[in-house]
């Protein structure tokens, strides 16, 4: 599964996984580097970062899509 998703590689041969999203102002772009795939993804995985499937991506930006999301609800109640 985990050589389906994004990664980005290093001139050291190490791997990252890259945030998807990167909407967040603060949005930390890509994980840290680490020995293999399997690494960088249960990093990510330990940093909370959310799986879509596809992809993952930071809590920040997390935290923006909910941002957006209540601004919206805001919006349809005024």
């Amino acid at each position: 599964m985990s050589d389906e998703l994004p990664y980005l590689e290093n001139d050291d041969g190490e791997y990252s996984v890259p945030c998807q999203l990167k909407i967040a102002e603060d949005c930390v772009q890509k994980g840290k580097f680490c020995g293999d795939k399997e690494e960088a993804r249960d990093w990510v995985e330990d940093e909370c970062w959310i799986s879509s499937g596809e992809g993952h991506f930071c809590v920040q930006c997390n935290d923006q899509v909910l941002r957006n999301i209540a601004n919206l609800a805001t919006k349809k109640m005024i």
